[in-house]
């Protein structure tokens, strides 16, 4: 059943007071994120008192009803770059420890493009080492087609964006791998994401469910490679339709989450502006969901 999830990591706290936050707001699933951190040198190993505080964790998940829905990482890896792999490699090793100890069955990751197609077969490349140690563990990995958070705010001079085309092949070249899906993304590209859906749901796991502005002065004024042309938005603030999108999920058998994303400027970082900003995401997709 489709679920409505939020990213409980901008709140702050630990992922104790996440799992409280969401109980709290009737809420059934999260979405945590994790920064780029370093792997011990004993490896992706949890034991100890970390293995204990994650234990504690997913104890309170499941007396309080609240599933991890999926564990994303922020790091982006670039294909190719041996000492990107070795740090990517030793992370995804953690995080799927960590989500085994939750009951998470999903982790997404960035994957950087590069400037010709050589970047997708280094990765199919990799992922043969990669998709066993999903596999052994039945937690599947997903392909974010957000922003990676490097070129949030940066102009697409110095980046470039992944493009349907790039996710089909590497679907079809690293068997398991699935899609956490961006539609405000699709939409700043020119992209029909309504469209889309019917030939991305078999492979579409997890939904990052960011608004997005474009602002179509400054975009005229300079065009695609000048100043940033757009931005998130919270949902409800921007041009993506919600009612449409979510109809569309129900008639394709969309049976995932839509995590709401809370990267606005317009929205402050302290307690109370985020939880504001989440119940207003609720109010507008909770009924449509649940209908």
């Amino acid at each position: 059943m489709m679920r409505f999830c939020f990213d409980a990591t901008m709140f702050g706290g630990d992922m104790g007071g996440a799992i409280e936050l969401a109980a709290a707001k009737g809420l059934t699933a999260i979405e945590y994120r994790f920064g780029s951190f370093k792997v011990s040198a004993s490896g992706a190993e949890v034991k100890g008192e970390e293995r204990k505080y994650l234990e504690r964790q997913s104890k309170l998940a499941a007396d309080q009803n609240v599933e991890i829905a999926c564990l994303a990482s922020d790091y982006m890896h670039k294909p190719g770059d041996k000492t990107s792999y070795k740090k990517f490699h030793g992370m995804i090793s953690k995080l799927l420890e960590v989500s085994t100890i939750l009951n998470c069955g999903r982790i997404s990751f960035f994957l950087e493009v590069g400037p010709d197609n050589a970047w997708k077969t280094k990765f199919e490349k990799e992922y043969e080492t990669l998709h066993p140690l999903f596999e052994e563990r039945g937690i599947k990995p997903l392909l974010r087609l957000s922003t990676p958070h490097e070129f949030r705010g940066v102009s697409l001079k110095r980046w470039r964006a992944i493009e349907p085309q790039d996710w089909r092949d590497l679907i079809s070249g690293c068997p398991g791998l699935s899609l956490s899906f961006s539609p405000a993304d699709y939409l700043w590209l020119g992209i029909d994401y309504l469209g889309a859906l019917a030939a991305i749901l078999p492979a579409l796991e997890h939904i990052e469910a960011y608004d997005v502005e474009i602002l179509r002065d400054l975009q005229r004024d300079s065009g695609m490679f000048g100043p940033l042309w757009w931005r998130y938005r919270r949902i409800g603030k921007g041009l993506v339709d919600w009612v449409q999108l979510i109809e569309a999920l129900k008639l394709y058998g969309y049976e995932g989450a839509i995590s709401a994303q809370f990267s606005d400027e317009f929205v402050g970082a302290d307690q109370t502006s985020l939880e504001n900003a989440l119940d207003d995401a609720f109010s507008r997709l909770g009924f449509l969901i649940r209908r």
